[in-house]
């Protein structure tokens, strides 16, 4: 059983944390490329499904006979109809008053004008009946239409302006008829069209000199048996054309059946609803974004809790109660894209500690060994360590010039549990310091090589840790 699964490693949420933020560079391709995958994979599925749902109609009606496809348009304008006279009922504001208890209120006009006409001499046409076919043409105008809708606040449009509102012509006279459900409200409408045609009378002086006068308006409420005919002739049309689409669809087979009720929406509970043209899906974006992130973070922390290398300096001491003598922070040679970023993380994550350099970090490591050396009266010591062939050479060398310049011999060699020729220098010279890697070292290799050396009765100065 290696040591890895005999020791239990305690993992700091604050390391996760940082081991996540420092794979930015794979949250964003991995975020950017599922999201792009679950998109496109949703469009896809969107497109077919609408180009399917646009050729089921045509691949169902192209199965027809053409006597079948005649009786179907038949069908289809007569259901037409049908929803035309009944919108018209519904919403037609005349069509809501009731026939028998119509309320109108009537204006009846004349244009009394200064024309006179004399015997003796040339004169000009008289213009009176044309003054009162401009008043006329100026109430049944959309002008006057928009201005009493918009003044009045009526819930209606310009058809239906027609419809309340008659107006008609006799020579110089004009009789103005308009019909509304509340009393009150044609009170305000006939006091609006009395201003209106006041304000008229000025403007057409141009034509001629003349005066508008009023004679008489008067407000009633009466049976109106036209409206009452014209309601009844567009239920009549509604019952006869749905009793020959009854009769229709009699006749019909079960696939035009089918058709006609998919297409109009007339069976129980169905609702119809036009294909929409697909696009691209924000929604499954920012999903498919989201799932990657989370991929990406669920690997960070499972590469982290199932590691076997070496994750930080302070294992040295939980893990094999071995001595840490230092750490040295080493840069990478080789500069990653966008490395300015990794720096500023860095300095963020290291912001409570003073920040040294890789001299100065070194010189306190091999000031720290120094004075142990002196204390124990070592002067040889061999370094060693189960990754010593991949650790940096820089930072090694540095290390190295430092003990020799305070006196202490140094040797170094490769890994003791597999080089036989390291184990023998180590050996005769008894003191190692161990040098290894964040990254690198494997946790059963240095548990191998430090126990291989207490066997051999060497004494462990400590523990060098190269951080990456």
């Amino acid at each position: 059983m290696g040591t890895q699964e005999k020791m239990e490693r305690e993992i700091s949420l604050t390391e996760l944390f940082w081991d996540i933020l420092f794979c930015w560079r794979q949250i964003i391709c991995m975020g950017v490329l599922v999201a792009l995958m679950v998109s496109g994979v949703k469009y896809v599925l969107d497109t077919r499904a609408y180009h399917i749902a646009q050729n089921a109609d045509v691949g169902q009606e192209s199965q027809l006979t053409a006597e079948e496809q005649e009786q179907l348009e038949d069908a289809r304008i007569m259901i037409e109809r049908i929803e035309n006279y009944q919108k018209y009922l519904n919403e037609s504001a005349l069509m809501q008053i009731d026939p028998y208890k119509k309320p109108v209120i009537e204006l009846q006009y004349y244009v009394k004008s200064d024309y006179t006409y004399n015997y003796t001499q040339d004169n000009q046409t008289d213009y009176t009946n044309d003054l009162m076919s401009l008043y006329y043409n100026y109430v049944r105008s959309g002008e006057m239409s928009n201005k009493l809708i918009e003044a009045t606040k009526l819930s209606i449009d310009q058809a239906d302006y027609s419809e309340l509102c008659s107006v008609s012509q006799n020579g110089s006279t004009m009789v103005i008829i308009f019909t509304w459900a509340e009393g009150k409200k044609l009170e305000e409408i006939s006091e609006f069209i009395k201003s209106q045609l006041l304000e008229k009378e000025s403007e057409f002086q141009e034509v001629g000199s003349h005066k508008l006068k009023l004679l008489r308006e008067s407000q009633n409420v009466i049976a109106d048996t036209d409206l009452a005919e014209r309601k009844n002739t567009f239920s009549n049309n509604i019952a006869y054309i749905n009793t020959q689409l009854t009769n229709l669809k009699n006749s019909m087979s079960e696939e035009q059946l089918k058709l006609l009720n998919s297409e109009e929406g007339m069976e129980e509970g169905y609702v119809k609803t036009e294909p929409v043209k697909p696009v691209p899906s924000k929604k499954y974006f920012l999903l498919g974004a989201f799932l990657g992130i989370f991929l990406v973070c669920a690997w960070a922390a499972c590469k982290m809790l199932f590691t076997a290398r070496l994750q930080n300096p302070e294992e040295i001491r939980a893990l094999y109660n071995t001595r840490l003598l230092g750490e040295v922070t080493v840069k990478s040679k080789k500069k990653r894209f966008l490395s300015v970023i990794d720096d500023k993380l860095l300095a963020i994550k290291n912001r409570r500690k003073k920040k040294l350099s890789v001299e100065q970090q070194v010189k306190v490591i091999a000031a720290n060994i120094s004075l142990s050396c002196k204390q124990q009266g070592i002067e040889n010591i061999y370094m060693t360590g189960s990754e010593y062939e991949n650790a940096d050479i820089a930072t090694l060398d540095m290390l190295k010039r430092e003990l020799t310049s305070q006196n202490i011999q140094v040797k170094e060699g490769g890994n003791i549990f597999y080089d036989a020729e390291s184990l023998k220098q180590g050996t005769e010279i008894g003191n190692m310091i161990f040098v290894e890697q964040t990254g690198e070292s494997i946790y059963d290799e240095i548990s191998n090589e430090l126990n291989l050396a207490r066997e051999q009765k060497n004494q462990i100065l400590g523990v060098v840790v190269l951080v990456y």
